[in-house]
């Protein structure tokens, strides 16, 4: 194991197996949990689709990824950023069912 001291002072570790590092699974969670969520969330067009046009593909690609790195925190041991990723997956799915209910609401009175 090799490690290299960061701005904090703490120090960072990356597991090796010879000459690669290892992946794990909660990196595989993040990495797959992050390419679902983050084109959708904090990119304008994928948002847009998410919210305006109400893809279902779209908001399950999206809550599927935020489910994906909560789990990937909590397998790393990181309790509040799991804790809070976990909450903005069930924020969104609020938000997004209430905004369907209007939007149903206004269309058929």
């Amino acid at each position: 194991m090799r490690g290299t001291t960061g701005s904090a002072g703490a120090t960072l570790r990356m597991q090796h197996n010879g000459r690669m590092p290892v992946l794990t699974t909660s990196n595989a969670a993040l990495a797959t949990g992050y390419v679902l969520a983050v084109p959708f969330t904090l990119y304008l067009p994928g948002f847009l689709r998410l919210w305006r046009r109400r893809e279902p593909g779209v908001f399950a690609a999206e809550e599927l990824g935020a489910v994906l790195i909560a789990t990937g925190f909590a397998l790393k041991g990181q309790a509040v950023s799991a804790v809070v990723n976990g909450g903005w997956a069930a924020g969104l799915a609020v938000a997004y069912a209430f905004e369907g209910r209007k939007r149903s609401r206004a269309l058929f009175g």
